[in-house]
């Protein structure tokens, strides 16, 4: 199976913290980063016909079969992640209006909540790999 990747807002203070906290959890091996500014993620855009300026979240991509955007793709992680993870996915049968609208108020806020590096931070040296040019 190949890794998730999990397109993010590179700048984001709160969006590089769980970056982070992914890159400690994922005992096996089985999650990729990559900016949002990314030529990576640019092509997997245009292919898609995503309007970018409509995009201001994660994007998950399991490459072989779907992605997804917003709460989804928190759910899509934690499903991959597995284990006690696991126990937090009954959330994902919420109504998508209600646990997309609470991913879309904390992205909004998120660079007034928690700031905004000026710039990137590296990853550290052990997760390296798991970070896509």
């Amino acid at each position: 199976m190949k890794p998730l990747i999990i397109f993010y807002d590179e700048p984001c203070v709160l969006c590089n913290y769980w970056v982070q906290k992914l890159c400690r959890w994922d005992k096996k091996d089985q999650l990729r980063f990559s900016s949002l500014d990314n030529a990576l993620f640019l092509g997997f855009a245009k292919d898609r016909e995503l309007d970018l300026n409509l995009i201001d979240s994660i994007v998950v991509w399991d490459q072989q079969y779907s992605f997804a955007l917003e709460a989804e793709g928190v759910f899509m992680i934690l499903k991959q992640l597995g284990g006690a993870w696991r126990l937090l996915l009954p959330f994902s049968f919420l109504p998508k209006t209600l646990t997309n609208g609470i991913y879309r108020i904390v992205a909004k806020n998120r660079y007034r909540w928690f700031g905004k590096h000026e710039h990137c931070p590296l990853p550290d040296e052990r997760y390296q790999h798991k970070f896509l040019k």
